[in-house]
């Protein structure tokens, strides 16, 4: 009875935590009822959200207690705290300070209220909290017109490619917006490397008005950064420290030696053809009384860490007086991989995959005079990725078709490394590969300095300026590839050991 009564209370446990996530859906309008399409809907302190569409209906999955946010251009935010009721229509109120927001276009800045091309844009203080390494990351959901696409999740290259307003091409490269960092032209690679505590803004321009100053180039659209400069006042001093663990969504699961060799002699007879293990063979497998010669490897665990550890460090200083201001950051970011270092000091291996970085950047701003101001801008970036040196052994490492739990035990009794016996080639197994195959480590710089000068021409026509530009890019790019080609490796057989 007491068994009975401890499985119906962890059935009602279960219950009570699964109904905790319900879907809410709603329409959103303005006070005078009329409905509002792309609302950001997002849930407080999250990466959860969307946007409502052309009706303004939004749907949304979240769990009871959470609150939401719906914020919109020209509305006040409104929040609500999710309870059991799923239908939730929301009103939201004009809020005319929101059009007085300024937002960067092109080579000047321009009020909401004013203006009439599409652009987006966000603060840079609303994406400093998002733990990723790149700024295109961060950036996913945040922007209407946004598009990214993350092909790898390999530190260091897991920056998504981005498109505005979807793709007009095949070409891959042919639908890349272009990118300006304080007016100077940027590439993906040089984005990537951006640490965010250095942005003050982002802005996307999306349509030809916005867009024609840059020309051709403006087709794709055009994503324009802006980075903090300092303002006058006493020394501010900013330390920022994060640090968190990486780990899969959901891992697969796999059989074990013992049900994957019944169902493959179950395959063996429905093709007609003898069964490939004996029933000695299967009773090994269950009973594990001949690990090395009948081993049953979970490869999943044997490879994958179950987290890797991330980490982020920024300090920042900015001030000064009527005359000079300035604004000066350093950041470190470290991220590991999910795959296991089977490397030793003894043969000089490391398989890990890492990423390292660290940013500087100085913003200084002097008034000449009253008319004439100058800017200088120096920035740097120290990149420094580390990975297999054998780069099919990424890709095999979740072809677990030719890793079968029975295939090779992780190393043979006498410590050796062994090889796939039922697979083509006969090839080592892959930790064995991550072991003796060697590294590569990718050491990169990249320097950018801009030299610039504003001189305000009020005296012929209100609101003329002359700017000048001058900006110089350096970029320093070498690797270290250590790699072995042959290296021995084992059979076990237990008949005759």
């Amino acid at each position: 009875m007491k068994r009975i009564f401890l499985i119906l209370l962890s059935l009602n446990l279960f219950t009570l935590v699964f109904a905790q996530s319900l879907t809410v859906k709603g329409k959103v309008s303005s006070t005078d009822g009329e409905l509002l399409p792309g609302v950001n809907v997002k849930v407080r302190n999250t990466a959860i959200g969307t946007i409502t569409d052309f009706d303004g209906n939004y749907q949304l999955t979240v769990n009871k207690g959470d609150v939401l946010e719906f914020t919109y251009i020209g509305f006040k935010k409104h929040t609500l705290k999710v309870e059991n009721q799923r239908n939730w229509n929301v009103e939201l109120m004009p809020d005319q300070t929101n059009l007085d927001e300024v937002v960067v276009v092109a080579y000047g800045k321009a009020k909401r209220i004013t203006l009439t091309g599409a652009v987006s844009g966000i603060q840079a203080r609303e994406i400093r909290n998002v733990p990723t390494s790149s700024l295109q990351n961060a950036l996913t959901g945040k922007l209407p017109g946004f598009f990214s696409q993350q092909s790898s999740g390999q530190p260091g290259k897991d920056a998504s490619d981005f498109f505005i307003r979807g793709v007009s091409s095949l070409n891959n490269d042919g639908n890349k917006p272009l990118i300006i960092v304080d007016d100077v032209q940027y590439t993906y690679d040089q984005l990537s490397q951006i640490n965010v505590n250095e942005i003050e803004s982002i802005s996307i321009l999306k349509d030809a008005s916005t867009t024609a100053i840059y020309g051709i180039k403006g087709a794709n659209g055009v994503l324009v950064v802006k980075t903090r400069r300092g303002q006058e006042g006493k020394p501010q001093i900013n330390v920022r420290l994060e640090g968190g663990m990486q780990t899969p969504v959901r891992t697969p699961n796999f059989l074990n030696s013992y049900n994957t060799a019944i169902l493959v002699n179950e395959a063996y007879e429905n093709d007609g053809m003898p069964r490939l293990f004996s029933k000695a063979d299967v009773m090994a497998f269950r009973d594990h009384t001949d690990p090395y010669g009948h081993p049953d490897v979970n490869w999943y665990d044997e490879i994958f860490k179950k987290s890797a550890f991330q980490e982020n460090v920024n300090v920042d200083i900015s001030g000064g007086s009527k005359k000079l201001r300035y604004f000066v950051s350093a950041g470190y970011f470290s991220q590991d991989g999910m795959v296991k270092n089977f490397g030793t000091k003894e043969n000089g291996v490391n398989s890990n995959y890492f990423y390292r970085r660290f940013n500087y950047r100085t913003n200084i701003d002097f008034d000449v005079t009253d008319k004439l101001n100058m800017r200088l801008d120096v920035s740097s970036r120290f990149m420094n990725i580390n990975e297999p040196c054998n780069m099919n052994a990424t890709g095999e490492i979740y072809d677990f078709s030719k890793m079968h739990p029975y295939s090779a035990p992780v190393m043979n009794p006498n410590g050796s490394y062994a090889f796939l016996n039922d697979t083509e080639g006969y090839r080592p197994t892959l930790n064995a590969r991550l072991a003796n195959e060697g590294y590569k480590r990718t050491r990169r710089n990249d320097n950018n300095m801009l030299y610039g000068a504003t001189w305000k021409m009020d005296f012929l026509t209100e609101g003329l300026a002359a700017n000048f530009r001058l900006a110089y890019s350096s970029v320093d790019e070498n690797y270290r590839q250590v790699n072995r080609g042959d290296y021995p490796t084992y059979h076990y057989n237990s008949s005759t050991n």
